[in-house]
């Protein structure tokens, strides 16, 4: 079917308009005079009855080659592009807010009939009006993403050629998601005009980004509901500039005498006046709005049925068009899209025009369709590039001003807040904040209330793994948490997992305060595994694969243990009742987990034949005992058993709920995290690491996680732009080994905003910072078995852990003998506390009533009544509070000369151009300093040897061994008996 088939709409206004009023008057005579005045008022009458003038103008033909109840797709000027099969296919794509006419507005500015004129073959997508379509106004972003996908499949099947889009506004977005999501594929090029990065700028406003963010989180909430009808986003435009708009209208309105000089503007007037104007769907809005504040456009992590898209993924050639003087899409944010696109080229076209400018009207009808004839044809291979094109990357980008940081705009920031946090909070905040305030940075002013909810979790607290997700879950349920081998996954996903995990784990016998082994390798798995147990109140016993399972399950306290297939081998002889977890079942058909292969189900049936499938309950058939009340675990219970390995073998590290809440608060508080973050773990969560900042902190807050199975320093940027990853976490040496591999085009403008973890060595922290600008270094310690925290928020001290957070458990520095590392004690038996800038040893003040046999504590340290835990580490604090760590003071090595602390030699070496690693070992009856050198840097020894002997005359006599690298262990520390063969075939080769 046709345009041409439909009646004309106009046949009423011919009725109405006179063909004779179009006669310019004269100032000679009466007549003149009064034909005007007549002319004046027919004119008047059309305007008020119709809108505007008839132009008598009509539209271009198209057919409709494809009808879906999401979109309609028009090919213009069918009938003479058949004849000419070498023209290349351009696909428009409008913006929501306005019809598909706007590449057609009229023949003197339409964009169809230039590309056509051009030898062009044009097709547009045509939404229709959501308020005129069945469920219209349900639409979201995914929908009309895939309908362009889905256009672009139609276009190449019928012309058998790759296909040029471009978009206006956000059109253009969705061309970039659509080709992301496609990674390109039957693309030839991207144009987009005036389509920004960040949501589209309202001139004139300026508030504080909290309270600003807090209206837009509220209308969003509305319209999410509502949509916003055709005449309402016309106004949105026109009240942002009333000034030139009521201008605009009373010029036009004076000037209805002179039809001529009226007409030839008149369609594309009406059209942005209102005639263009459709609505925008509810759904479509807040997914627009969570995509472009969060910056997911740039940073990666956008989310299409079901599946993370990154626009890295785009490697087709790509053209901006900028307008000098576009308030609502700025250059510089239209060109912020060269940060989310690493790997193709980007041209920029700037134009002397406004938004509408750059689509619709003369200048476009110059400048832009020209350009882009010329831009097919250069793709094509036709002809030169376009001579007013300019790389993106060389205009440069223009960072967005940061907001101002005054004591008032802070503080509203801060109310603003507590506000949405929590009923009554904002009456905390302001009662609290002159203490509050001045215990934090300012980069942290905004984690106030986070920090007081830090403060009020206590022992009785009711809070649990379990208890946040259940409140994630109620606050969205629609919003993505989990982002894990390509998939995403949102909080209705995981609980509805979690929920029918503990229907399977409760019809087995599982019970509340049971300790329960764990043992997968999917992290999704684990993690509602470990979710589903603390929604029971049983502690979930965190096992290591490759470690010894029997001895850590008879540590552990666990009876029984879930395993998946590939590890029922290692859970075989250890004696447990066991359960296999992880197969077919509910996870497959939620589509939240993966389907196993036929040979994967007679493995595991061959394999299980003692155990218990989970898989094969019913879970709808289960029915809840009478004491099952979900997630009653309170601040003291034990949430989780944590395993590492110690000097005498296997240790258990037990973290209580209360713990736990406090690593979620306290991180989430020192890394500023909101809910636009990803934290990417690269760790698994039977680490600390990874259970204590990859998943409390972001469930904390309400921020996504992305897991993946294995470190790999070669994917690891590949993997950061995939998930838009903001905030990583390390252990100790990790970020060397991103360091040690070449930079690529994923690295430049990555999204990563902060590095957060501990151990990292002086070296590594200072060539993160200068390699991976902007991107900060948050360090903290966190005492093993205890509930202190401490975090170098500012990081402005490179090597320190900086100072306890608030909220936190109360620390002190004991004084200890230099020689021995003995506590010392004054003239009545208390120990005394150390001095600024003295050594000292680190103890974390504990409940009186301490739970944990293996953690008893030191009693009448510095008075009668208290209670302490030896953290073993030693530390000093600086004038202004700040914490640095000296090392275990088992660690210290005895010599003729003295003692010598491996730390210090460490952090000494670390300060000599050139290293890039270093680790003090013992071997036979020496102490030896390992050194590692940057690539392409030559060592100075002599100079480290100096270093050395202004350390101490026992660091003095250490002797210096260059190795290729320090071999580290998969939690990235020195792997010492590596390190010692390595030592050893150096020196021979001397």
């Amino acid at each position: 079917m046709t345009n041409n088939d439909v009646t004309n709409n106009n046949t009423a206004k011919n009725d109405t308009a006179s063909t004779d009023v179009t006669d310019s008057p004269t100032d000679d005579g009466l007549g003149s005079r009064i034909s005007h005045t007549v002319h004046t008022v027919a004119n008047v009458v059309e305007y008020l009855r119709f809108g505007g003038l008839d132009t008598g103008e009509e539209p271009s033909p198209y057919d409709v080659m494809l009808r879906t109840p999401l979109v309609t797709l028009r090919r213009y000027f069918t009938a003479e592009t058949r004849t000419s099969p070498d023209r290349d296919p351009v696909l428009l794509v409008p913006p929501l807010m306005l019809s598909a006419d706007v590449w057609d507005v009229s023949p003197s500015t339409s964009a169809v009939a230039h590309l056509h004129n051009s030898g062009m073959d044009p097709w547009v997508v045509d939404f229709g009006d959501p308020a005129a379509e069945p469920n219209g106004l349900q639409r979201n972003v995914t929908d009309h993403v895939l309908a362009v996908s889905d256009a672009i499949d139609a276009v190449r099947r019928t012309v058998g050629r790759d296909v040029h889009i471009g978009g206006y506004s956000q059109g253009g977005l969705f061309c970039y998601q659509a080709a992301a999501l496609r990674r390109t594929e039957s693309i030839a090029s991207i144009f987009a005009l005036g389509s920004p990065m960040e949501p589209l700028s309202l001139p004139g406003l300026d508030l504080p980004e909290e309270i600003f963010s807090a209206i837009s989180k509220l209308g969003i909430g509305v319209l999410s509901r509502t949509g916003l009808p055709g005449w309402a986003s016309a106004n949105l435009f026109s009240w942002t500039s009333p000034i030139a708009t009521a201008k605009q209208r009373l010029q036009y309105l004076m000037a209805l005498g002179d039809r001529d000089a009226l007409l030839p503007r008149e369609r594309q007037r009406r059209f942005l006046s209102n005639e263009g104007w459709i609505a925008f769907p509810g759904p479509a809005i807040a997914e627009v709005m969570e995509s472009m504040t969060n910056d997911r456009f740039v940073r990666g992590g956008l989310v299409f049925d079901g599946r993370a898209v990154t626009m890295a993924d785009i490697t087709c050639p790509v053209l901006i068009f900028t307008g000098q003087y576009d308030a609502f899409a700025p250059p510089r944010a239209v060109r912020d899209v060269v940060k989310g696109l690493p790997h193709t080229e980007v041209w920029e076209c700037t134009m002397p025009t406004g938004h509408f400018g750059l689509g619709v009207g003369s200048r476009a009808n110059r400048e832009t369709w020209p350009t882009v004839a010329r831009w097919v044809g250069w793709i094509g291979g036709r002809n030169e590039r376009p001579e007013n094109l300019a790389d993106a990357r060389e205009v440069g980008l223009v960072e967005r001003e940061p907001e101002g940081g005054g004591t008032v705009r802070q503080l509203l920031n801060a109310g603003t807040e507590g506000m949405l946090a929590a009923p009554g909070l904002a009456r905390d905040v302001v009662g609290r904040a002159t203490g509050a305030l001045a215990e934090v940075t300012t980069e942290a002013v905004n984690q106030v209330p986070r920090l007081l909810r830090l403060e009020r979790v206590r022992g009785s607290t009711t809070v649990s793994y379990g208890g946040l997700l259940a409140e994630a879950y109620d606050r969205d349920p629609t919003a993505v948490c989990l982002l894990y081998r390509g998939r995403a996954h949102t909080r209705a996903d995981v609980a509805r997992e979690v929920d029918d995990l503990v229907l399977r784990l409760l019809w087995v016998g599982v019970r509340r305060g049971e300790h329960v082994g764990v043992l997968v390798d999917s992290g999704a798995v684990l993690l509602w595994t470990a979710a589903a147990l603390s929604r029971i109140g049983a502690v979930a016993v965190l096992l290591r694969p490759g470690s010894d399972i029997a001895a850590e399950l008879r540590i552990g306290r666990a009876r029984r243990v879930l395993v998946d297939a590939s590890h029922l081998d290692e859970v075989r002889k250890a004696g447990v009742r066991t359960h296999v977890i992880g197969g077919s079942g509910s996870s497959e058909k939620s589509g939240t987990a993966e389907k196993p292969s036929t040979a994967e189900k007679s493995s595991t049936a061959e394999k299980s034949s003692t155990a218990e499938d989970l898989d094969s309950i019913d879970a709808s058939a289960v029915r809840t005992p009478d004491w099952y009340r979900p997630n009653p675990g309170r601040g003291r219970d034990l949430g989780f058993v944590l395993f590492g390995d110690g000097p005498d073998g296997i240790r258990s590290i037990p973290v209580t709920n209360r713990r736990w809440a406090l690593s979620a608060y306290g991180a989430a508080s020192a890394a500023a995290l909101t809910e636009s973050d990803t934290v990417y773990s690269a760790n698994a969560l039977y680490h600390a690491s990874g259970l204590l900042l990859a998943t409390a902190a972001p469930v904390a807050v309400g921020a996504r996680v992305a897991l993946t199975d294995s470190f790999d320093p070669q994917t690891f940027w590949s993997d950061v732009r995939h998930y838009g990853a903001t905030v990583v976490p390390y252990t100790w040496s990790m970020l060397r080994l991103l360091l040690d591999q070449p930079p690529g085009p994923d690295e430049a403008y990555h999204p990563v905003r902060l590095f957060i973890g501990s151990g990292i060595p002086t070296t590594v922290w200072r060539d993160a910072l200068e390699r991976f600008a902007p991107a900060q270094i948050l360090e903290m310690f966190v005492p093993v078995r205890t509930d202190a925290i401490l975090a170098n928020v500012s990081g402005r001290k490179i090597g320190s852990i900086g100072r306890p957070l608030p909220g936190t458990a109360r620390v002190e520095l004991a004084a200890i003998d230099p020689d021995t590392g003995e506590l010392r004690c004054d003239g009545e038996g208390y120990v005394r506390k150390a001095k600024r800038g003295d050594r000292g040893r680190l103890l974390v003040e504990v409940d009186r009533g301490h739970p944990y046999a293996d953690d008893v504590p030191m009693r009448g340290v510095f008075d009668a009544h208290d209670a302490w835990v030896d953290t073993g580490e030693d530390f000093t604090v600086d004038a202004e509070g700040d914490f640095w760590p000296g090392g275990r003071s088992s660690d210290t090595i005895t010599t003729q000369a003295g003692p010598l602390r491996p730390r210090e030699v460490e952090d000494a070496l670390a300060r000599v151009p050139g290293v890039a690693a270093v680790a003090v070992i013992t071997e036979r009856r020496k102490v030896l300093a390992a050194i590692a050198t940057k690539a392409g840097e030559v060592f100075d020894s002599g100079r480290a040897r100096l270093v050395l002997e202004g350390v101490s005359d026992a660091a003095g006599r250490v002797e210096i061994v260059e190795v290729e690298a320090i071999p580290l262990t998969r939690w990235y520390r020195p792997d010492v008996p590596a390190l010692r063969r390595l030592v050893t075939r150096a020196e021979q080769t001397v």
